[in-house]
This record gives structure tokens, C-alpha cells and sequence, in this order.
């Protein structure tokens, strides 16, 4: 089983410039409440906090409403470290993503959220799987952008890299909602965000984040197959901004790894066992670079005497045997897009 792989990197590129805005080498809030849940974050957000002033354990806007009440309570930190900041216990509302260090401010607030409806309204549906009671929303960042950036300093917490919180103009977000069986209502429980204006027109999605009382749902999986739906209106190959997180590295070699299974084992079943990349990206809609990435993931790979990187169709049965994915079971239901 042959595949032309001339001209491609297997590496994956870095083009995303870094930035280190609101990064923090340990966690700074101790635990979280959201909803019914509590879990500690995975990373920690001095944007939570006011920057290069304040006091180490107060939020932001506690602190600017401090101060604007008296400004002569106004504190400079001249050694501002942003590792110090620290709250033991931060609340969050599980429709707004509004945050407090009070438990009784986000309780109060939550009885009279405008958000706490049966079915969320926020934004405009773009896929509604009734019988899954799932749903995905586009949000705006322009038109709903407090919503937006509490919802990026939450997502923070839990990327490693993500660094956009307050100029929010330029992105969209698709908010996966369903239900968790505590509650009848549909709750938020990950997204990912797309940059409308963005310089490479390839790029589908900026970031993703599945929270973690809900991972181990196949959502990040939805909502990769959906940023694809969405990036097919453009017939453009596509695929995530990178250099990839971690997280991201390893939902999306999961789910590349299944997909490309499927397509090429569909392929074999066929009779066809001479392709190029060029025909797995066409089939697929995968950019080029993220396929041979994949392939070389799975270790299918191998190279001839003559320096011809081909696919071992005995490796790759064996990949499939081992990984039982010989079928493509596509998480979405196309009939419920609304795009």
C-alpha cells in the first residue's frame, strides 16, 4: 500500500507567535465551584486579578470597584508578581461564567441569571440533536462579549497556552450544551473558539476546552467534527491553529487517528491501495502536514530502499485491530446542523 508523501514536513509547525500575557506557572486558585461541581484547575490565570497593582487575593474587579469607591485605598506593587496572586475559592456561574470569591454573591446572582433558562438563549443555534439533547451555540464576541471573556478567564484554567481574554471582537465561540442529569436545564460544558479575521484562512479553530466534570463524553470530538462542518461552507482544507496544547495535541490524534483509519480502510475495502495525500486530504478535509503528522503518530509509516515513505498496509491492519476502528461512526448528526 503505497502513499506519496514528496515535499511535506511530519513535524508539527510552529507558527503562533508566543505570547506570555496571563501566564502563571502554578495554579492560583486553590479549587472551583461550578454548578453543581467542584474541581481544582489545571493552570493558573493572573488575569483573574488586577495586573501590575493590587492586592495579592483579590479579584480584579474587586479591587478596581475598590478603589473606585476610594482611591486612596489604591495599592502599587513595586516586585508585582504574578505567581503570588492567589484565592482559595473561586465560584462561577454555571450559565455566565460571572465569577465571585463569595458564595452567596453567586448564589444570589445565579436565581436571578438571565441565562438560567430551560433552554439556553444566548447566541444562534447552529446544531440541535433533540433526541441527544445536545446542542452547539454561536456566540459573537462583539455582540455578547462580557459573556465571552468570563467564559475565556474560565477556559484559561485550563489551557495551558491560551493568552486572548478581553479583545474578543474578532472570535466566535461554539458552546456545547447538554445535560447532566442534575439539572433539566442545558448547561455549558466546553467550547472552542474560531478567529474570524484570521491571517491563515486554513485555520478552524483557535482553541478548544472540554470542562472537566464532563470529559470522557466524546465532546471535544463533537466539537472538532463540527469546527470542520463549519470550515467545509469555505472548501477550504483545514484544520487548529498551532503549535497545539497538550490537551489539544492528544483529542486531536485521537480523533485524526480514527478518522484517517476509516477513510483509508474504506479505501482498502474498496480495491484501493495506491493513494496520495492530496486524495486523504480531499476525502477528509484535513490539511496535508496534519495527516502525515497523524500517520507518523500512529507509526504506519515505513520507509523503502529507495527512500519512499510509504503505508505498511500489515502495520496499519494491525493498528486497526488493536485500536477496533475500522468503521467510521461520525459523532454528529449532520441532519441536526442549522448553519
Amino acid at each position: 500500500m503505497s502513499l506519496i508523501t514528496t515535499n511535506t514536513t511530519t513535524k508539527e509547525p510552529n507558527t503562533k507567535v508566543a505570547s506570555y500575557y496571563g501566564q502563571s506557572l502554578k495554579p492560583n486558585i486553590g479549587k472551583l465551584t461550578f454548578g453543581n461541581y467542584e474541581f481544582k484547575p489545571w493552570f493558573g490565570n493572573p488575569a483573574y486579578f488586577y495586573p501590575t497593582e493590587g492586592k495579592y487575593d483579590m479579584l480584579g474587579y474587586n479591587y478596581s470597584n475598590m478603589v473606585t469607591m476610594d482611591p486612596n485605598k489604591r495599592t502599587r506593587s513595586k516586585n508585582y508578581n504574578k505567581n503570588d496572586c492567589y484565592v482559595d475559592h473561586l465560584y462561577i456561574c454555571e450559565y455566565c461564567f460571572k465569577y465571585s470569591i463569595e458564595e452567596n454573591e453567586i448564589i444570589q446572582h445565579w436565581s436571578k441569571c438571565k441565562y438560567n433558562t430551560d433552554k439556553p438563549n444566548i447566541g444562534r443555534l447552529v446544531y440541535h440533536d433533540e433526541k441527544k439533547r445536545i446542542m452547539i451555540r454561536e456566540i459573537q464576541g462583539y455582540k455578547d462579549l462580557l459573556f465571552s471573556q468570563n467564559l475565556s478567564l474560565f477556559g484559561k484554567l485550563f489551557l495551558d497556552d491560551k493568552s486572548v481574554y478581553y479583545n474578543l471582537d474578532h472570535f466566535n465561540f461554539y458552546i456545547y450544551y447538554g445535560i447532566d442529569g442534575r439539572t433539566s436545564n442545558y448547561i455549558p460544558m466546553g467550547f472552542f473558539s474560531k478567529e474570524m479575521i484570521a491571517y491563515d484562512l486554513t485555520t478552524n479553530l483557535a482553541c478548544i476546552c472540554v470542562f472537566p466534570p464532563f470529559q470522557n463524553r466524546h465532546i471535544g470530538s463533537l466539537l472538532i467534527e463540527f469546527s470542520y462542518e463549519l470550515a467545509n461552507k469555505s472548501q477550504f482544507c483545514s484544520g487548529p491553529e498551532i503549535p497545539l496544547s497538550p490537551y489539544g495535541r492528544i483529542v486531536y490524534l485521537k480523533y485524526w487517528s480514527k478518522k484517517l483509519a476509516s477513510i483509508i480502510w474504506e479505501e482498502q475495502r474498496n480495491g484501493k491501495l495506491n493513494f496520495s495525500l492530496d486524495k486523504l486530504s480531499q476525502i477528509s478535509s484535513f490539511r496535508k502536514e496534519d495527516i502525515l503528522y497523524t500517520l507518523e503518530h500512529m507509526n504506519v509509516l515505513v520507509t523503502t530502499s529507495n527512500d519512499e515513505i510509504i503505508l505498511s498496509g500489515n502495520i496499519f491492519n494491525k493498528w486497526l485491530k488493536d485500536n477496533n476502528a475500522n468503521t467510521n461512526k461520525n459523532l454528529l448528526d449532520t441532519k441536526s446542523i442549522r448553519l
